[in-house]
């Protein structure tokens, strides 16, 4: 079958068509950097960005450009590719994360935790809640919850975590925790979608933060309270 050369094979907005180009697109755009996941105006490295993808000229015309770009904060300066249409930026790679706080967690939590938010961030929404189900049991098995399920487990951790009730009012609506049941089955990760896997990350990032996180705040203010004052 012979290609016309503005036909792709395999066309995906990383391909570039044989009418590779570039455009002064350079404006900053605002990112969150997925290597220290603080938002910033992102430049260009570059003066111009590369026409990636026209579509059939035959066809509304319909044009993707990328660019390479440098992360503002001077500690990080992590590079990512931009692409953007006339409308906007359409995908960031490596993928833009959600923010979370790995400061005094379990070094398995915190695994865990980015494992999560990495499969979030990729689009693999079931893999994403599937991980946050493994940091739920892993937090009970830390704080030694203990319980037939993981239901029951967590009610347990309910009484060691001082949080609103609502939080955990909310957990039992996650279909990532199943029907009271031992194991979820697998229809209910095929209704998992991206909303509700970064409502799982949000839930158990305010437990981990009541766990450690607050513990680790108040010890250090009242360590500071007990140091002798100043000399002025």
């Amino acid at each position: 079958m012979t290609t016309r050369p503005y036909e792709l094979r395999n066309p995906n907005i990383f391909q570039s068509d044989l009418e590779l180009g570039t455009t002064g697109r350079t404006n900053s755009v605002s990112v969150r950097c997925p290597h220290c996941r603080h938002i910033g105006s992102f430049s260009s490295i570059l003066k111009a960005a590369a026409v990636l993808h026209k579509k059939a000229t035959d066809g509304p015309h319909h044009e993707y450009f990328g660019s390479v770009r440098a992360c503002p904060n001077l500690e990080c300066r992590g590079l990512v590719m931009v692409i953007e249409d006339h409308s906007g930026v359409l995908t960031v790679v490596p993928p833009e994360l959600l923010d979370f706080d790995s400061d005094g967690l379990p070094a398995r939590c915190d695994a865990t935790l980015r494992e999560a938010v990495a499969c979030h961030g990729a689009g693999a929404h079931r893999a994403a809640a599937m991980m946050v189900r493994r940091l739920l049991e892993e937090l009970c098995e830390e704080n030694s919850a203990s319980g037939q399920t993981l239901h029951s487990r967590l009610k347990e951790l309910r009484k060691q975590v001082v949080l609103p009730e609502a939080l955990f009012v909310a957990m039992d609506e996650l279909k990532l925790l199943g029907n009271d049941a031992a194991h979820v089955e697998a229809r209910e990760y095929d209704e998992i979608g991206r909303e509700e896997a970064a409502d799982a990350i949000e839930l158990a990032k305010e437990i981990l933060k009541a766990l450690y996180q607050l513990k680790g705040l108040v010890g250090r203010l009242q360590a500071r309270k007990s140091k002798p004052a100043a000399t002025p």
